[in-house]
């Protein structure tokens, strides 16, 4: 072989050595090529999963911690803007340089030792204002192919709302069993079937009396004295159906101190449900009312012995409540009107009221009611006979500490008997008026004849024998005597509705001082008094008018024994009226029998009852007079200070 051909052939050997090599080199550089691409595809899907995450992810590169990267809900944390890469994250948030976030980056670029961190409180200027946010977050060292550590890598939780959340319900709990402890309630948390103690308050442990280490124990460990009162059933019913228990009053026994104690509670045993619905637990909640129990019991022993003794009275009482309608009665009541309870209570009282008294007895009970005073009255009421039979019906109303009324309690008493008996005695009174006003009458005349007979001067003779002042005493006598006759027959005429007045103009100034004349002229040792504010002519009954003025000043000349002054004054109180009043320095009248003068047959006692005489029915007449001419009595009296009599009618009884 020439050595052109060897020439040849070493070129052509390291021709192919050289295109071998070529062929390695583009192999290799499509092998790059493919890694660099699956590189770039690796980061853009990497690049996608970080900035597509909702959870906060930033890399820190070298030791300045630059921001390489950053995604939007890190940023949106932040709250500095959106272009902060490149920038050092103390720059971009200086705040939390003084919260030890450096020293946990330094010890992970520094030690390359990861930092995780939970529930850690970081506050951020966001827009101005510092805002309190809480992470769960990792700082992780991120190393070059040399395995130098180059930056750190961020992974973050924003919990904020979560830890938030968990710190208000901590609050919440927090404030619950405040609010248990603190409560004066007792209070009680059991858990599961076998009623295991969670939270007891003081103030139930103070009533257990078992120390204050109960939580944890089953209550019917802690309380076996219950077992027997039939706690466990309720307890099991109340957990088995979720049906509350409640109950008031109700006696429980405990063992305190090694004596059984009794106590009286209201409460309610209520399940617990957890978040599913499902019953785990029942909550106690109770008050000790042992002190109200025991009044309770001693006012319906009370009321018992109340209802037995009234029940038990023969007089018929009833209670109302503060509108006058009746919410009780005994069987008196019952009894005489044959009714039953219900009946009784339902049907209006003014029913069983005699027709000819049912509107004045209406008129009175609502009188009553509106002001409040004591209801006395005579009524006939019908039995179950249907016959009417007379009563004496009072009313009081009972009040509250405040004065207000709450109820009315009234009494009817049967006064049948009484109203027979006065009616014989009207009768009789009557009769003896009639037999005796014509010889009394006589007698006043012979009287008269006599004094008129009888010289101015008898000389010597009247000396010896005094005949005119016996005369005019056996006179004075008479026309007394006369006077309650009158009064006893004008009696008679009111009880049978046969009063009638005699209308005609006078003038009553005149009239007021003829009748102080006559009686200056029969008593000659009394002061007589009038003061005239008023002048006028009255359209009235002159006589019975005239029996009102004598009654009012003989009344006052009757209970002033140590005065023998009597002060009266005519005026007018208003318009188209006028009054007479009769003032005297006597006894007075107490203020209770104030209201009772004008009835018929009383009488005022004063210190002796022997002191001062009468029937009693000189007021009552006078007031039966002056109510007929549409007028008024008014009295007003102090005990050792006298009495002031007014009685007021208008000026024309006929309007």
């Amino acid at each position: 072989m020439t050595e052109d051909n060897l020439k040849v052939t070493e070129l052509e050997k390291k021709l192919k050595k050289r295109d071998d090599e070529l062929e390695k080199l583009r192999n290799e550089n499509d092998s790059l090529k493919r890694s660099n691409l699956d590189l770039i595809e690796e980061i853009f899907q990497f690049k996608g999963l970080v900035y597509s995450s909702t959870s906060l992810i930033t890399f820190l590169k070298g030791p300045d911690y630059i921001i390489e990267f950053a995604n939007e809900p890190i940023k949106e944390v932040w709250g500095k803007g959106y272009d902060v890469e490149g920038k050092p994250l103390l720059e971009v948030l200086p705040e939390i340089r003084e919260q030890g976030i450096k020293e946990y980056l330094d010890q992970v670029y520094y030690q390359g030792e990861p930092f995780h961190a939970k529930s850690l409180p970081i506050d951020h200027d966001k827009n101005g204002e510092m805002v309190r946010y809480y992470f769960d977050f990792s700082y992780m060292p991120q190393y070059n192919s040399e395995n130098e550590i180059i930056g750190i890598g961020v992974i973050a939780q924003d919990i904020t709302d979560r830890v938030k959340a968990e710190l208000e319900l901590k609050e919440s709990e927090h404030r619950y069993r405040e609010m248990i402890h603190s409560s004066n309630s007792l209070i009680a948390i059991l858990r599961g079937p076998d009623m295991v103690i969670e939270i007891a308050n003081d103030a139930i442990k103070e009533v257990w009396g078992k120390g204050d280490d109960v939580e944890g124990k089953s209550l019917f460990d802690v309380l076996p004295e219950i077992i027997d009162q039939g706690m466990p059933e309720i307890f099991r019913n109340v957990y088995e159906t979720g049906e509350a228990f409640v109950a008031q009053e109700s006696p429980i026994m405990h063992l305190k101190d090694g004596e059984m104690n009794l106590g009286y509670f209201d409460f309610i045993y209520q399940a617990l449900r957890d978040s599913n619905g499902e019953i785990e637990g029942i909550s106690i909640i109770a008050n000790e009312v042992t002190n109200q129990a025991l009044l309770n019991r001693q006012i319906k022993k009370s009321e018992r012995e109340f209802r037995e003794l009234v029940n038990f009275m023969p007089h018929k009482i009833s209670l109302a409540n503060a509108e006058g309608t009746p919410i009780y009665t005994n069987h008196s009541w019952l009894d005489f009107t044959g009714k039953s309870f219900e009946d009784f209570l339902s049907d209006s009282y003014l029913d069983m009221v005699h027709p000819d008294e049912r509107e004045a007895v209406e008129n009175e009970v609502e009188r009553c009611l509106s002001t409040g005073d004591n209801l006395d009255i005579e009524v006939r009421i019908k039995d179950k006979n249907d016959n009417y039979i007379w009563h004496l019906s009072k009313a009081t109303p009972i009040r509250d500490e405040e004065g207000n009324i709450t109820s009315w309690i009234s009494s009817s008493t049967e006064i049948q008997k009484l109203k027979e008996d006065e009616k014989r005695q009207e009768d009789f009174l009557k009769l003896v008026s009639h037999e005796l006003k014509t010889p009394v009458t006589s007698i006043k005349g012979y009287v008269q004849l006599l004094l008129a007979l009888l010289p101015e001067d008898i000389g010597d003779t009247e000396k010896r024998l005094p005949i005119k002042p016996y005369l005019n005493r056996i006179e004075t006598q008479v026309e007394r005597l006369i006077r309650l006759l009158s009064e006893m027959l004008d009696l008679s005429r009111i009880e049978q509705s046969e009063l009638e007045l005699k209308i005609e103009k006078f003038n009553l100034n005149s009239h007021v001082n003829e009748i102080l004349e006559d009686l200056e002229y029969s008593n000659k040792d009394v002061e007589l008094e009038l003061q005239q504010d008023f002048k006028t002519d009255v359209y009235a009954d002159k006589d019975r008018i005239g029996q009102v003025i004598i009654n009012f000043v003989t009344n006052a000349l009757k209970y002033s024994p140590d005065s023998n002054k009597v002060q009266l004054r005519i005026y007018e109180p208003e318009k188209d009226y006028v009054a007479v009043s009769v003032k005297d320095f006597g006894i007075g009248i107490n203020e209770k029998e104030q209201s009772q003068i004008f009835k018929r047959f009383y009488r005022i006692s004063g210190n002796n009852d022997d002191t001062y005489e009468g029937f009693g029915i000189g007021l009552y007449l006078s007031n039966e007079i002056i109510e007929r001419h549409n007028g008024k009595i008014f009295v007003k009296s102090e005990i050792g200070k006298g009495s002031d009599f007014t009685f007021t009618i208008p000026l024309n009884h006929q309007k």
